[in-house]
């Protein structure tokens, strides 16, 4: 897998690869966001991919739930 410096060294075209690297998640993750309705995946046969604009737009987009996860603290003593 390649390591991108910057925004401008990722290709034009993103694989799930890609996006894994870039988000720093799991590729199950990855394929679950890449198949969700609001991701901009452009299916070639049985290749997904993103093109880095839609990617980076999705990305900055206000309109996505951000899920947060509860902190339980035990009170013991």
């Amino acid at each position: 897998m390649d390591n991108y410096s910057s925004w401008e060294s990722l290709p034009l075209v993103l694989q799930a690869k890609d996006v894994q690297m870039i988000l720093g998640i799991s590729k199950g993750k990855t394929y679950e966001i890449m198949n969700s309705a609001d991701f901009p995946t452009i299916h070639l046969n049985k290749r997904m991919v993103v093109s880095k604009d839609k990617f980076f737009e999705w990305l900055n987009q206000d309109k996505r739930k951000i899920k947060r996860r509860a902190i339980y603290v035990s009170r013991k003593g």
